[in-house]
């Protein structure tokens, strides 16, 4: 047992490791796809942005030919090492997302998500290329908003449930293991996804899946779990009783049961009378108390060690489920020989 969980823990603390690595090595590839982007536009920038054979550097004039050539072309080889290392970028960072949510969620979500992602960047990229071709800023902004508004129409649906399960993992309204009812639909919670809230039924055999969204617009019946009650401390009295007794006689004990705080009385409860000993308690007699939690028990006078003619007297309740055990305080009775009659003897002898 303890071999298989400790491949558990080993298992799990490999598998998030992967992922660490994962998401350093997705963070580099974001900004080394961002710093070549910079180094490329600039660099081409500097070798072909030259408009006549007068602006362009003393060192670079053996080669005016070419920057004169490629210059009006400058703007699409921008644009294309924009949209290039920018898709590149993108799919990193959608990469990313779907590293970090699957953390949390499950296959298909975070799918979802890097998809999303994905669509959103390639929007911005859209725009952004507008404004290398020297669009009117009214037109290039025109182009992200439309490309923004296809992207939330087309994933309306699936981003409120994203939003729905990102506060139901972030409230915790009900947790695993509790019982709960939503749309008509009773179970117990078994997972708390981005997209769904999974519930198995009672008998185990089938898991109902709820949408996040309509988890969080419809009323949520949550059974109570009981509250445990701590037994309830009890006072064990034990009235003093004749100091002496003679063997064989008839020896009366009382008291009273009751609770320590209210003082109430307990009923019906087992009393047990033990005499103290060295190499185990002696049962002596066991009575019930009453509805005022008064008990008597009766007890044969008897001497347990031939060696010892005292008793140390004590008694003891065991407790239940309800109340806590107590025991009483302890004294001593001591057990004499009953006394034989004088006329017995003497007709005996006759």
């Amino acid at each position: 047992m303890a071999i298989k969980v400790l491949n558990v823990v080993a298992s799990n603390i490999s598998e998030v490791g992967e992922k660490m690595q994962s998401l350093r090595r997705g963070s580099f590839k974001v900004i080394f796809y961002i710093a070549v982007l910079a180094v490329a536009l600039s660099l081409v920038n500097f070798l072909f942005g030259w408009a006549s054979y007068e602006e362009i550097p003393p060192y670079l004039q053996p080669y005016s030919s070419i920057i004169l050539f490629i210059y009006p072309y400058l703007v699409y080889i921008q644009a294309g090492l924009l949209f290039a290392f920018g898709y590149f970028a993108v799919k990193a960072i959608s990469g990313l997302v779907y590293t970090y949510v699957r953390r949390v969620a499950d296959h298909p979500t975070a799918a979802t998500l890097r998809i999303i992602t994905r669509i959103s960047g390639v929007a911005v990229l859209l725009s952004l290329m507008t404004s290398v071709f020297n669009v009117n800023p009214a037109a290039a902004l025109t182009v992200g908003s439309f490309g923004g508004l296809v992207v939330g129409f087309a994933t309306q649906t699936i981003l409120s449930h994203v939003v729905a399960g990102v506060f139901l993992l972030l409230s915790r309204p009900f947790t695993y293991g509790d019982k709960v009812t939503v749309s008509g639909q009773t179970g117990v919670v078994k997972q708390i996804r981005l997209m769904h809230l999974v519930l198995e039924t009672e008998d185990g055999k089938n898991e109902i899946l709820i949408p996040s969204g309509t988890v969080v617009t419809q009323i949520i019946q949550k059974k109570k779990t009981p509250v445990a009650h701590k037994p309830i401390k009890t006072v064990l009295i034990l009235d003093s009783s004749s100091s002496s007794v003679a063997e064989g006689s008839t020896v009366m004990f009382t008291g009273k049961l009751v609770e320590e705080a209210t003082r109430n009385p307990i009923a019906d409860k087992t009393i047990k009378i033990f005499d103290s000993d060295v190499g185990g308690d002696d049962l002596l007699a066991s009575g019930t108390t009453e509805s005022d939690g008064n008990f008597s028990i009766k007890w044969r006078a008897k001497k347990k060690d031939q060696w010892d003619n005292t008793a140390e007297i004590y008694a003891k309740f065991e407790g239940d489920d309800v109340n806590r055990h107590s025991g009483s305080n302890q004294y001593t009775i001591s057990v004499r020989k009953r006394k034989k009659d004088k006329r017995v003897v003497e007709k005996r002898r006759d």
